[in-house]
């Protein structure tokens, strides 16, 4: 049976005040050693051994006391612990601690001592088994007090060190109300302790560090100081501060930023059709479309730089228009002889899946058209196998810097690399939909609707004549590793998340479709899962289905998939094609990866 306190309560008399001695950092980290509030000799044989491997947080249930020294506090408390007497309800027996029972105290002003040598259980005056857990006492009644900002910067100071040294866990990391039926460590403690977990979780797993953090760094600040740039951007160079890499550029003293240029959907990433120039309201600096007739800047606009530096975050699919943006501005630095520095981001998408034909190019300076429909690399990886290739054809090759990302593992997805999400264009919400979209984009080159103009674009398809049963239980049937199909219906809109987009198919109509649902990243195929797709539309609506031949041919880089589904191949023939291929591309791609 286990009684509720709300904390150890001391039933002490008032110790002589010890004076603080020296302090010993460990880490950046001040604790007073045992020795320093003359702690007498554990008394290890009422004592049990264990490794720690939980950090469990309490508080002393009294009221804090900052006119009494720590070193009095921990020395009273040792005593309090040898001896037997009633806790603080006056009632329940006490028996004698080999020693203090916390492994460490943070005190009412914040300085931390070490109590119980860690490698010994601690005690509670609660039933829970004490093994593995080092106890981390904080001073204080909160449920009462406030817990102030001093004692909780040195918890989490403490229990970072902790937490490293004997490797636990942020999930590892409770407190003693987690443990046994108690109120401590007090609400206003207690709350705190999420974010304290979540502090412990990004050490674990630091966050991705992206290029465009580094450029003002020691190693490459050379590149743009006391040069003219031109900045190839959009709505996505930010850095996860919030800060937009235009006014970084804009407000440094040692840059002059010169021109702006962007992509596809705009500079602000709102616009859907065709987009213009203008000018940046922000710092006046005019901005060059390089989604209208212009695709590539010219050579007078270059004579107004020293530099061009491409920022933009891709999303791992070869028909996302921003990879072409990047190529056509590092020819454009080539050919202008100034250098081209590609500030690196994550493959959403993750950087190890490689699927889907691989384009078959019209001309050598084409590039993109090379590389399949999922590529797994990061821009500045393509960056660098463009120019690799550029080399190889005798064409002029970009003098290109590459910023690599720090921390970063090419098997990790957006989700996992601490960045926030921003979706790069207006139908990109969220990881979810990058994933899907190599396969459901190919529904562009068709008369079915990707379900643009709705709350899940590229995660539904479908028409209004369709049978959305019939239609999920035919792509079941294909058994695809890591999705699932089910029916849906959906009412396409022309505006999204608040953007107005290009009128997309069936606006305002009632559209019966299935929704793809993931059920593991890791194993799911999108650039196959398309093939499937396709197919099972052709199977079963034969008079209906109709290919925009120019658009599909043109997301898949070649004429080979719509001529082999138009002769009834099945989908794993026409994936079987591709293996060669995508030998030669693997192979290829090897000699360019960073991660």
């Amino acid at each position: 049976m286990r009684t509720t306190f709300s904390s150890l309560t001391f039933l002490i008399v008032h110790f002589l005040s010890l004076t603080s001695f020296g302090q010993t950092s460990i880490k950046d980290l001040e604790i007073i050693s045992r020795k320093q509030w003359n702690a007498e000799p554990a008394r290890t044989a009422e004592m049990v051994r264990h490794i720690p491997t939980f950090i469990t947080i309490h508080h002393t249930g009294t009221n804090q006391n900052l006119e009494r020294s720590t070193e009095a506090k921990l020395k009273a408390l040792q005593q309090f612990s040898y001896s037997e007497g009633v806790l603080g309800d006056g009632i329940t027996p006490k028996k004698p601690w080999g020693d203090v029972p916390y492994h460490y105290y943070i005190a009412a002003d914040g300085s931390i001592a070490e109590g119980r040598e860690i490698h010994f259980e601690g005690d509670s005056n609660t039933d829970y088994d004490l093994t593995g857990h080092a106890l981390v006492v904080v001073e204080g009644n909160f449920n009462k007090e406030e817990f102030s900002d001093n004692q909780y910067n040195q918890l989490e100071k403490l229990v970072t060190v902790l937490a490293e040294k004997y490797k636990i866990p942020a999930d590892k990391i409770s407190s003693h109300k987690d443990q046994a039926e108690t109120s401590c460590p007090g609400d206003d403690l207690y709350k705190l302790l999420p974010q304290l977990r979540e502090k412990i979780e990004s050490i674990e797993n630091p966050r991705v560090t992206i290029g465009a953090e580094q450029l003002f760094s020691p190693e490459y600040e050379q590149l743009v100081k006391g040069k003219r740039v031109g900045l190839v951007t959009n709505h996505t160079g930010l850095l996860p501060d919030g800060k937009h890499l235009i006014d970084l550029l804009h407000n440094h003293p040692d840059v002059e930023l010169s021109l702006l240029f962007g992509p596809e959907h705009g500079l602000r990433g709102e616009e859907d059709t065709h987009v213009s120039n203008g000018t940046d309201p922000k710092t006046g600096l005019p901005i060059i479309s390089l989604y209208g007739k212009l695709r590539k800047p010219t050579p007078k606009m270059l004579q107004k730089v020293d530099v061009l530096v491409f920022d933009i975050q891709d999303i791992g699919a070869r028909f996302y228009t921003y990879i072409k943006t990047m190529l056509n501005a590092q020819e454009a630095a080539a050919e202008a002889g100034i250098p081209f520095i590609v500030l690196d981001r994550p493959n959403p998408i993750a950087g190890t899946y490689v699927d889907g034909p691989v384009g078959k190019a019209l001309a050598p300076e084409s590039g993109t058209g090379n590389i399949p429909v999922t590529h797994g690399m990061t821009v500045g990886e393509l960056a660098m196998m463009f120019n690799g290739e550029r080399e190889e054809q005798q064409l002029p090759t970009a003098d290109l810097t590459v910023i690599p990302l720090q921390n970063y593992s090419r098997e990790q997805w957006y989700d996992e690399t601490g960045l926030p999400w921003i979706k790069p264009s207006p139908n990109m919400l969220s990881l979810q939909t990058a994933i899907v979209y190599p396969a459901t984009c190919l529904l562009e080159g068709t008369d079915y609707s990707e379900a643009r103009g709705t709350e899940y674009p590229f995660e539904r398809i479908g028409s209004p004549w369709i049978d959305n049963t019939q239609l999920s239980e035919q792509l079941n049937s294909y058994q695809l590793k890591g999705v699932e199909f089910t029916p849906v219906t959906f009412v396409p809109d022309s505006i999204v998340d608040g953007i107005q987009i290009y009128p997309p198919k069936f606006l305002g109509e009632e559209v019966n479709g299935v929704e793809m649902i993931i059920t593991d990243r890791d194993s799911f195929k999108s650039a196959a899962a398309g093939i499937y797709i396709l197919h099972a539309l052709k199977k079963l609506y034969p008079e209906d289905f109709e290919w925009r031949t120019g658009r599909i041919d043109g997301l898949l880089g070649t004429s080979e998939v719509r001529e082999q589904l138009d002769e009834g191949k099945s989908p794993e023939e026409i994936i079987s094609k591709w293996d060669k291929d995508l030998e030669e591309f693997r192979r290829k791609r090897s000699n360019y990866l960073l991660y």
